[in-house]
Parts: structure tokens; sequence; C-alpha cells
């Protein structure tokens, strides 16, 4: 009988697929969302939640940013990513600009509520200390520490499930104080390290936050779970400690892979391995830069298969945590500009947004590791504007110089982050 470990080697030589095949036993859970903003925008075609979108566009470029500098205070090194350069796309051809949209005209949908953005967050269940103590949690790869609403927080945090420290037998106090910060949202108070279960897999003095005070961002009507379990590497951490994850995988409970999920029905992430009733075919790998962020080298952007921009020194962070399929502003004006009937809507939605004819919505293409990967057509629309025209879910966010892979390009396939091979693999979805 192998062991999880030996299976795991084996899957070196034999590819992952067969791996998982075998080891029936590894846990997952499952994922869901309270309310799924892209699932809302296409239920009766028409585009809403502009505020909630808005919201997390911000969110994750602070995310990201505390990001590196949490890599910097690490490591010593500014990040590659904005290492001294920025890298840059370049169009294969010259377009012009899309046309500015400047007004719409009014509809009944006008008025209808927005949805916050923290409600498209994807939340699964962890119990923290000794009695267990139960709470949902975010489960984000673009970043590493893991914190919830504790017992003395203030009104904040009313309506979370609070962690009480001294009702578990297992918590030991760091007296070290930590500020995450995600956009407009903020959490506060002391690390502690205690005993934390996640289907059924448990590590022992893991670093958790006990949160004395959220910002109203993280108040329970703006954000669901109670709180986040950050799935990327160490590097990231502003705790200066493992992630969750990384900590399973040193006390050699799991091996150091996980697979993920992410659509309408059926969400899932599945730890040590991977749900091979999930996916059909091999993984298609693609190397990380560094050990991080889950960073890619993009290459290219393709439009219905005709290559529309080269790229240089652009990172690509696939991140669970993220909506839309981010992107520098120059670099997405490049590509609606090669979409015939592309507008610009930043006038009315804001900056980066744009929208395409509604009948003719592209397959937009992003090469990794030399190979592409398309996000469909029904993915990519997020609901008609007005007219026969449709959001696009690819949106220029300003001052950034990298891209971010979120729900638009993860909904897609069935994704593997694979930290023992420093890679990510993607697979198509039964």
């Amino acid at each position: 009988m192998y062991t999880i470990h030996e299976l795991y080697q084996l899957a070196d030589a034999l590819s992952l697929f067969y791996l998982v095949a075998c080891a029936v036993a590894l846990p997952k859970i499952p994922l869901s969302k309270r309310n799924d903003i892209l699932a809302s925008s296409k239920r009766d075609g028409v585009f809403k939640n502009i505020d909630s979108f808005k919201k997390q566009i911000a969110k994750t470029n602070s995310k990201i940013q505390s990001g590196f500098a949490a890599f910097e205070r690490n490591t010593g090194n500014v990040h590659p990513a904005v290492a001294g350069f920025r890298g840059a796309l370049t169009a294969t051809s010259t377009n012009p600009a899309p046309e500015k949209l400047t007004s719409i005209s009014k509809r009944a949908t006008a008025a209808e509520p927005l949805t916050d953005f923290e409600e498209d967050l994807w939340f699964g269940t962890i119990t923290v200390g000794t009695p267990p103590q139960t709470f949902t949690v975010d489960i984000d790869t673009g970043s590493s520490d893991t914190f919830l609403p504790a017992v003395g927080c203030d009104s904040t945090c009313d309506g979370h499930t609070l962690y009480n420290t001294a009702a578990s037998s297992t918590a030991v106090d760091t007296e070290e104080t930590y500020v995450l910060e995600f956009g407009s949202g903020s959490a506060t108070g002391t690390i502690f390290t205690d005993t934390v279960t996640i289907a059924g897999l448990t590590a022992r003095s893991q670093a958790v936050g006990a949160s004395n005070q959220y910002s109203v961002d993280f108040e329970v009507d703006e954000f669901p779970p109670d709180g986040l379990v950050g799935m990327a590497f160490p590097a990231l951490s502003t705790f200066g400690d493992n992630p969750l994850f990384t900590t399973l995988v040193n006390q050699g409970t799991v091996p150091p892979v996980f697979g993920v999920k992410l659509a309408d029905t059926g969400s899932e992430l599945f730890l040590g391995g991977v749900d091979t009733a999930l996916f059909t075919g091999a993984f298609r790998n693609v190397s990380l830069i560094e050990e991080d962020f889950y960073a890619l080298n993009l290459q290219a952007l393709d439009v219905n298969s005709e290559t529309v921009a080269t790229a240089t020194g652009v990172t690509a962070i696939v991140d669970t945590g993220t909506t839309l399929l981010l992107g520098d502003t120059e670099g997405v004006e490049i590509l609606y500009s090669t979409i015939p009937g592309a507008k610009d809507a930043s006038a009315i939605l804001g900056e980066g947004f744009f929208t395409v004819p509604c009948n003719r919505i592209p397959t937009v293409g992003i090469t990794l590791g030399n190979q592409i990967f398309n996000v469909a057509p029904a993915i990519l629309n997020l609901g008609v504007l007005e007219g026969n025209d449709c959001v696009g879910g690819v949106v220029g966010s300003p001052g950034i110089p990298f891209w971010v892979l979120g729900d638009i390009f993860l909904r897609n396939f069935y994704t593997v982050f694979d930290q023992g091979n420093a890679r990510v693999g993607f697979a198509t979805l039964r």
C-alpha cells in the first residue's frame, strides 16, 4: 500500500491525474456564495451591480499591493511584478480607440438594488480551537493569512460568529498585533496560534488573527463569511507565518496541491489533489514566476483566435478572491480596440469598463506558458447595458502593471494549484 506521499511522488512520473484517481479519500469541501453578482447580472440578462464591481476592483488592487509589501518585508526583495520595470502589452496592429459612451436612456431596471461585492466571495467552513468552534471563511488564493472576528470585537463584528480564544485550550497568544487591508476593508487584532481543521484535516499551532475590529466593509451585510483563509505562499504573509495550507503540508497531513472548481453550481475546494469527477483530459500546466502569489507570465491576448497583443514582462495573478478579469488600462484598451463595435463605457460605469455588441461577443484568449486559454463569450458577458451593448468582463484597472485572473477566467476551467511543482494547471470542466 502506498502512502499518500509516495502517491504524490509517483504522480511526477505518471501525472497528477493518476495520483488523484488513486487517492479517493482526499478531502473536499463545497464552496458557496450568498449572492453571486456574476450570476445575478446574467439572470435577467441586464447588467447591474456596478458599485459592487467597482468596490471589488479597489479591494483586489489593495490586497495585491499589500501582498507586494509583505513579500518585500519577508524576503528583502521587491516583487518582480513591480521591481524597477513595467511590463507592457504591444498591439499587433493599429486600431482606433473604441467609441466613448457618454449616456444611456433610463430603463426599468436602473433602480434595482445593487448587490455588494463582498457577497461574491467563495466561502467554506473551518473549525478552530479545542473544543472546535465553527466559522465560515472566504477561500482566497490571492493572500496568505487566516483571520476571524474575536470575542471582544466592537460592533463592526455584530452578526458574525466570534472566535473565543479563552474557550480554546490550544490557543496561544503570540502578543503580536496586525493590520490587514483589503481596499476600504481592514481587520486589526492579535495573532494567536491554535488548532484549525478544514475538510477534516487538522493543522496544529496555526497562526490565526483574532480581530478586535473590522472596518465597515467587513461588517456582516457587506462580508457574509466570518473571516478569511489565504491559500497563497508564506512570502505574502502579513503575519510573517505559514498559511493554513502550508502548515498542513509541512505537518505531513496532505500533499502540496489543491484543486478548485468555481461555477454557478457544484463549486468545490479539494485539498491534497484534484477531483477527477469534475474535469476531463489532462492538465495544461504553467510554471509560477515566484512562490508567493500564483503568478504566471502573460504572453499574449487573442480575440477569436487572432493574436491582438503580445506581452513582455507582464504578470498574471490567479485569484479566487476576484470576480473580474482585471488588466492594466492600456492593455485592456488595446484588447477592446480590436473588437468591432466595442465602446468605452468609462463615462457611465467608471474607468476601465467597456461594452461589446451583445450579438458578437468574442472569445478572448490569454496565452500563458505558450498555451492559449480561452474565456467563453457567455462568461465574458456581464449583461446588457443598453440596446445591443453588453458589458465586458475584462476590465482595466488604473495604475497597476499586472493582470488578475479572477472568476471570469477561472469559471472556464478546473484549476489545480500545484505548490509542489511550482505551477498552476488548467483542465476542461465536465
